[in-house]
């Protein structure tokens, strides 16, 4: 295993959006996630369940766990999927591939994650991208916007169970505000859930609470605006963050697992992929290290995973190669998660997304 420092601003692909200051916390672990140091025998194995090519599972062993990884109880009592940073149009776009029509990887997503038996599936930020045509600013258009939304969800609704979908930055600096966002989206008739910009789903039968956290406020702590400008930072203000406590305290309290889902980076990632309190974010999270077993980002488009106060925090890689279907189901980016009955927790990296152990 092999560890890594932080990157110099001057290798990063955007361009710091504002002079908020930086505080995060430094005492972290860098875990490199390169999958090149995986040899070709290691990086195929097949997860029957996916029916696709995937790496290793690795093993976060969850804080609430009383063994180590590999041993113990290997019941698995639930299975999910991730997805994230899609950037999927339905607009021409002078970016592609990397920003385009991506409707064949949502659906070998969907199709892949109804192979493998998972309960359910979290798009975790930047589904649609609000995008420029051109020099034409189509993110000006609502309709245009509208319809990337809807195609999403379409694509999403070939997943047999729960959708969830966590906020990112190109969802709320396109041309509808938050609430216009979840009136295409949430549809529970539909099997789409965004109830409000931050909330939870338990599976109580599991003792497992799900987290989902909106990173898209303006230092303020007012709703990042639509068709706003230099918004790849975050922010949790002090209303969310009481509300994550009151979550924390109850799921410890029922003694159940957390697992958390925020588009922005949460660990100790500068600037512009976290959120401007990230430190304060930190301590929170941390002081229920006996509840919380993994945080779930998207955002930085690169593997990373931050172990730090015994939460661990993971970004997953995003690449787009071609726009086949072939492409899709052999190379697309996502996670399939194992949690087992001790509250390991096990994942899976599809196509470049990240393969480790902890």
């Amino acid at each position: 295993m092999k560890q890594i420092s932080r990157w110099p601003a001057s290798d990063l692909p955007y361009k710091r959006c504002n002079t908020l200051a930086n505080n995060f916390e430094t005492n972290a672990r860098y875990i490199v996630t390169d999958k090149s140091n995986i040899s070709r025998r290691e990086f195929i194995q097949t997860t029957a369940a996916a029916g696709a090519a995937a790496t290793p599972y690795f093993a976060l062993v969850g804080p609430r766990s009383s063994h180590a990884a590999g041993e113990g109880s290997r019941e698995v009592k639930l299975k999910f999927g991730v997805i994230n940073d899609v950037h999927h149009t339905t607009i021409e776009h002078n970016l592609a591939p990397d920003i385009g029509e991506h409707s064949q990887w949502i659906k070998a997503f969907a199709d892949a994650m109804n192979s493998a038996g998972a309960r359910f599936v979290v798009s975790n930020g930047d589904q649609v991208h609000e995008g420029h045509n051109g020099g034409i600013p189509s993110r000006y258009k609502e309709d245009e916007f509208a319809t990337n939304l809807e195609t999403y969800k379409q694509h999403m609704r070939l997943f047999n169970g729960p959708s969830y979908y966590v906020l990112g930055n190109h969802e709320s600096c396109g041309a509808l505000d938050k609430s216009g966002i979840r009136s295409i989206w949430h549809h529970p008739d539909q099997n789409q859930f965004i109830p409000d910009s931050y909330f939870h789903f338990d599976y109580p039968d599991e003792k497992l609470r799900f987290l989902v956290l909106d990173a898209q406020f303006e230092p303020d702590g007012s709703d990042m605006k639509p068709l706003c400008v230099g918004y790849a930072e975050g922010y949790i203000p002090p209303r969310q963050l009481q509300w994550l406590r009151d979550q924390l305290e109850d799921a410890r309290r029922k003694s159940f697992a957390a697992v958390i889902f925020c588009h922005q980076i949460l660990g100790a990632i500068h600037y512009p992929y976290g959120v401007s309190n990230a430190g304060e974010v930190q301590r929170l999270i941390e002081s229920y290290s006996d509840v919380v077993a993994v945080a779930f980002h998207g955002h930085l488009h690169d593997n990373v995973a931050v172990e730090k106060n015994g939460v661990i925090y993971v970004s997953v890689r995003r690449r787009v190669a071609d726009l086949s279907a072939a492409w899709a189901k052999q190379s697309g980016d996502w996670l399939f998660v194992e949690i087992f009955a001790d509250n390991g927790v096990k994942v899976s990296g599809h196509g470049e997304a990240l393969s480790l152990t902890v």
